[in-house]
């Protein structure tokens, strides 16, 4: 409920305002939209008539809350209370005044989908010679997007087509004549239609607004420091005879949606005889306490949230509406949040327009699905989520058993979807429905992303699943909840001109400046609330908790400036100036989040790389104050759920140490708590193959054995049994860049460095990547050193034939591999060469290295390979470089007549001695770990016996006197 304002002294000075112009400004907590919302309220209670009153306010969020907050206030039966957006307030004017306009009736409006569809259907139909600067990309998508950007920026700055093209013309800006041009067409074929799209809406409601007498008697707007050159001039145009803005100039942060802190900073030169206040006592946050947390992985970061979230409610009586979780933008990455958060049962919603359609767990199946029909260039990277996803409900082993299979077999990973090796009744029933519905949707996709999800909800199993666990489950009733609003999305592109997948995921994928679907979600008042920085604008919370806090997400200076930016249209800026421009910008936006905290405000990051400056925790946070502490991941005190209460009560009772008092009491809550003992993993014994792992004879390569060499109990459970997550993002990084080198040797790609870095940009993945600073790092580190050291040491010389698959036998084994390179000598013979992306420093020199070595044997021995004889040379080619340099690093070993018999003998010496241990582990079963093993990457520290963590969780007491 809201109550009557008990307004300090300059608030009573807003209040008591009659007519004119009048400025409020003072920073986030001072009172300002109070003070707007008790003024509106106690001029309707003064007898002002509701229909001439007017409260414009940034969001449709934001006028549902402020409508009904007053209508609590009012306690009246009132027709209506005009609280409206800007753009709703430009329909009310129109509406009146069209006619003023030539319009025989109020314009139709077009969505943003539409609008962005408009624009690409406008670009299909250009003839390329009428664009000679542009010519090639009117048919991309992503040119489509930047057009679409710039006639909302040109409109809501109120810039005429031809005064772009002379500003254009003075300034020499090559290929904006015809954008003009374009501009005008664009508005001529709007005109025809007699629609607007939304930044017309404005512009034209600004025209229209002071032709006739005043539409209100009082016009109040809040957030003016995001207000657009076109909502300038409508406001003021209105004529209103008391017209009161508040803003804060410190807290424009929606630059990249257009808006400008210009109207604020001239509101009172703009508006002859404006007044202004400064609001200057602290409301909202006069003791705010700031902390920060770390942890070494973001699994531990969003645990340690959860359980934070749980103390605060639990503990010190919060409500969950009370709370908020803050990460810097949208994606898959924030998955793991909610997944996080559902786990230690908190309540959470995700308000915002898109949020969850991309995060929510159970919407992640069907875009997978979508990802995989109209992208098929990407299905190597999308088989193995795809697989293990509800869709096909494969274990991680047996999904990547798959795409190892297909590999070997010379395809692409993504013909794992057709393979069956290994798999059980159920798994081979589920993958067969997969591939089933997913074959019937495809040519779907490319028309209508409605009838493809339609198919793809009736046909999956997963449905039928996610319907019935509904009934006994709330985190199914969550997601349930999740695929309506995917479906309510994907409803909305029914109208567009472009209904296919590929647009709607467009549309889901675009960021905070794509076009959207221009209207924001829903939310629980109940639930802990996940915002993105900028969706927290406006919201007020008692603790805030900023995930993520690290250098790339505040500050993040990377986001891509507009191809066509109008700011050059009065002067050239610099690189320097623009990112000088962006820190402030993302400055003002951390400061935005953290003024959203009433009590308390904790940032938290994890530091889970070696290279500090890929995990850089945020200066931001340092000029705030708050100190960096080890986050405490285990429980003190009391336990805030059963699972902590469960997991506290197991470790006494298996404290050997511990009075039998305290471990029969913990026996005693477990058994109140349901636990079933029988459950707990160590009361199960080994695993029984039933034979051997190779049966048939052994098949291996370079990698497995590599694997072998350094520990075998590392080996038999990443290589034999897959449990290793081999798709992490080095891997993903180093996969993309011997594709592209692949294509570009085969001529499917232009042997240039401009061709290889632009093909980069459009298969990046940041969703690959534990955060957009990790991601930015290498795609920077790909782009500005690994393309241009392949394309300077091998662009100008084409390779004799890459990705060479080879398969040969040694010792009654099948060695099986791929060889990156083979390259002429100019002296005579090949040199086989392969590359690396990761660092030279460590690695043994050319005539030790193995791999090396198993490449010329399959060159000597597999009888399809004899084209590439001879061998003169091999090298390791080390694209990411020195260190201090960055320059391409080479160790190679020149194979002469005298050491060549030597180096064979050693290769199959060392080939025979691995291929030989691995028979006998084979016959054994017998795998250990090695104390001599490199371990500091190995995933399998938790099961290996040489490591505390794989240690016995409840080992036998000592018997007396040993």
């Amino acid at each position: 409920m809201l109550v009557p304002l008990e307004p300090d002294q300059n608030q009573e000075r807003v209040l008591a305002h009659q007519r004119g112009a009048l400025l409020v400004t003072g920073p986030a907590g001072t009172g300002k939209t109070e003070a707007l919302r008790e003024r509106f309220a106690r001029l309707i209670e003064g007898g002002a008539d509701p229909e001439r009153v007017v409260l414009v306010v940034r969001s449709r969020q934001a006028r549902a809350e402020t409508r009904a907050a007053l209508l609590d206030r009012l306690h009246a039966s009132l027709p209506d209370l005009r609280v409206l957006t800007v753009h709703g307030l430009a329909r009310h004017v129109l509406e009146a005044r069209f006619d003023a306009l030539g319009y025989q009736e109020p314009p139709a409006i077009v969505g943003a989908a539409d609008q962005f569809s408009k624009v690409r259907e406008l670009l299909a139909g250009e003839s390329a010679e009428q664009w000679p600067a542009y010519g090639s990309m009117l048919g991309l998508r992503g040119f489509a997007d930047e057009v679409r950007q710039f006639l909302f920026r040109a409109q809501e700055s109120m810039l005429e087509p031809e005064r772009i093209a002379q500003q254009a013309k003075a300034e020499g800006l090559s290929g904006w004549s015809e954008l003009a041009d374009f501009y005008r067409r664009y508005l001529d074929v709007l005109g025809d239609l007699k629609a607007v799209d939304f930044a017309g809406l404005v512009w034209q409601a600004a025209v229209a607004a002071p032709k006739g007498e005043p539409l209100f008697d009082e016009v109040l707007a809040d957030d003016y420091q995001d207000a657009t050159l076109a909502a300038e001039a409508l406001l003021t145009g209105l004529g209103a005879g008391s017209l009161v803005v508040a803003g804060y100039q410190g807290a424009h942060v929606f630059s990249f949606q257009g808006t400008t802190d210009i109207p604020i900073r001239r509101f009172e030169e703009r508006v002859p005889g404006a007044e202004r206040i400064e609001l200057d006592e602290q409301h909202r946050s006069p003791e705010r306490t700031a902390e920060a947390w770390f942890t070494s992985h973001t699994s531990e970061e969003y645990s340690a949230i959860a359980r934070e979230l749980r103390r605060i409610h639990v503990e010190d009586g919060v409500p969950w509406g009370d709370l908020a979780v803050v990460v810097r933008r949208k994606g898959t990455h924030l998955g793991g949040l909610l997944r996080a958060l559902d786990d230690g049962g908190i309540p959470r919603a995700t308000p915002e327009s898109g949020l969850s359609l991309l995060a929510e767990p159970a919407t992640v199946p069907f875009i997978l699905a979508f990802r995989w029909l109209v992208r098929p260039d990407e299905r190597d990277t999308l088989i193995e989520p795809l697989l293990t996803s509800e869709l096909a409900r494969l274990t991680p082993a047996a999904a990547r058993g798959l795409a190892r299979a297909a590999s070997a077999s010379g395809g692409d990973k993504a013909a794992a979807i057709d393979r069956e090796d290994g798999l059980s009744d159920r798994e081979r029933e589920g993958l067969e429905t997969l591939r089933s519905v997913l074959v019937r949707a495809e040519p779907l996709a490319h028309r209508s992303a409605l009838d493809t999800f339609r198919l793809l909800w009736r046909e999956l199993p997963y449905s039928e699943r996610l319907v019935a666990e509904t009934e006994v489950s709330a985190d199914a009733r969550r997601g349930l909840d999740a695929v309506l609003s995917l479906s309510d999305a994907i409803s909305r592109t029914g109208d567009s001109s472009d209904q296919s997948v590929d647009a709607f995921l467009g549309l889901i994928e675009a960021g905070e400046e794509g076009p959207g679907f221009g209207e924001p979600g829903g939310g629980q008042q109940a639930s802990v609330r996940v915002l993105t920085a900028h969706g927290a604008a406006g919201e007020e919370f008692d603790t805030v908790i900023v995930a993520g806090a690290v250098e790339g997400n505040f500050p993040s200076l990377s986001r891509p400036e507009p191809m066509f930016d109008l700011a050059t249209l009065e002067r050239r800026v610099s690189q320097s100036e623009r990112n000088r421009f962006r820190l402030e910008d993302e400055r003002r936006l951390f400061n935005l989040v953290v003024n959203r905290a009433r009590r308390r405000v904790l940032f938290t990051s994890s530091d889970a790389h070696d290279d500090p400056a890929l995990t850089a925790r945020s200066r931001f946070v340092d000029e705030a104050g708050a100190a960096w502490n080890q986050a405490t991941l285990a429980v003190e005190g009391e336990p805030l759920s059963v699972a902590e209460a469960a997991a506290e009560w197991r470790r006494s009772l298996a404290d050997l140490e511990a009075s039998q008092a305290v471990r029969l009491a913990a026996l005693q809550g477990l058994i109140a708590l349901g636990i079933d003992p029988a459950r707990w993993w160590f009361q199960r014994d080994w695993t029984d193959p039933g034979g051997t792992l190779h049966p048939d004879g052994i098949r291996t390569s370079y990698s497995r054995l590599d694997t072998l060499d350094n520990c075998e109990l590392q080996y038999v459970l990443g290589e034999e049994l897959g449990l290793d997550a081999r798709s992490g993002y080095h891997a993903q990084v180093g996969h993309l860049v011997h594709k592209l080198i692949e294509e570009s040797e085969s001529g499917k790609i232009e042997r240039n460095e401009q061709a290889l870095v632009e093909e980069i940009e459009k298969r990046w993945r940041q969703e690959w990547f534990p955060s957009f600073a990790v991601s930015e790092a290498f795609r920077r580190r790909v782009t500005q050193t690994m393309i241009p050291n392949w394309v300077g040491a091998y662009g100008e010389i084409p390779a004799v034939g890459s990705e060479i698959r080879f398969e040969f036998e040694h010792d009654d084994a099948t060695v099986t591999g791929f060889i990156d390179r083979i390259g002429p000598i100019l002296s005579g013979g090949n040199r086989i060469t392969d590359f690396k992306t990761g660092k030279p420093d460590n690695a043994p020199p050319a005539e030790d290295n193995l791999q090396l070595g198993i490449y010329y044997l399959a060159v000597q021995r597999a009888e399809e390979l004899e084209q590439y004889r001879p061998v003169r040379g091999v090298e390791l080619s080390f694209l990411r470089g020195n260190w201090r340099t960055s320059e391409l690093e080479r160790k190679g070993f020149q194979l002469t007549a005298r050491g060549l018999e030597g180096y064979e003998e050693m290769v199959e010496t060392r080939l025979s001695e691995l291929i030989g241990k691995l028979r006998e582990l084979n016959e054994s079963g017998v795998y250990r770990a090695d104390p001599e093993a490199a371990c500091r990457f190995c995933s399998f520290k938790p099961l290996c016996p040489l490591w505390p963590e794989g240690a016995e969780l409840f080992p036998a007491k000592p018997a007396e006197g040993s």
